[in-house]
């Protein structure tokens, strides 16, 4: 049966109506879609129809600019607005003992530049960078656990400790944890 024939058949057994603007064209472009262009009508029938249902449904039973028409849209974009804040991915917990090396920061004076903490991952594993309280300090590198990695920046050269003199070329930022925004 053909692509043609096939789409009379579904329009005059379901009386649904085609517009030819909206429907896909089985020419050489579809050539894989051919096959099961029946399918495709199908499907684009199936949609066209669910939608002139929601609609005679909402105006029979809301009329445009009516106080229940206006309760459904309310009602709508709440819908899409939980939706939304369900898929937004939770950020991961800040270690406990990054959590605490913050706190201590804070309960201190502030410091200048101010404290930064910075979470990387560098040699495949998650890293936090926190920055130092002042000039020729070393900024420290320790894992989630605290124990201490090196000093990839700071001090008297600024090159840090020397034991990670590959973190600039091959650390990756994650984000910015925290930082002192007294």
């Amino acid at each position: 049966m053909s692509p043609t024939a096939t789409v009379a058949t579904i329009r005059t057994a379901i009386s649904g109506e085609f517009i030819t603007s909206e429907m896909f064209n089985a020419g050489s472009t579809m050539t894989a879609l051919t096959k099961n262009a029946d399918l495709v009508y199908k499907i684009a029938l199936l949609q066209n129809n669910t939608f002139a249902l929601v609609q005679r449904y909402l105006y029979r039973c809301c009329k445009p600019f009516s106080m229940s028409w206006y309760s459904f849209l309310a009602f709508l974009i709440a819908l899409s607005v939980s939706v939304n804040q369900c898929s937004k991915p939770k950020d991961a917990a800040i270690p406990a003992c990054i959590q605490s090396k913050i706190d201590s920061i804070k309960s201190g004076p502030k410091w200048n530049p101010p404290a930064q903490v910075s979470q990387y991952t560098y040699e495949h594993k998650t890293v936090y960078l926190f920055s130092s309280p002042c000039c020729d300090q070393y900024n420290v590198l320790v894992d989630k656990n605290c124990n201490y990695i090196c000093a990839p920046s700071g001090g008297f050269s600024g090159k840090g400790d020397g034991r990670c003199a590959d973190f600039e070329a091959t650390a990756t930022l994650v984000k910015v944890i925290w930082k002192d925004s007294r």
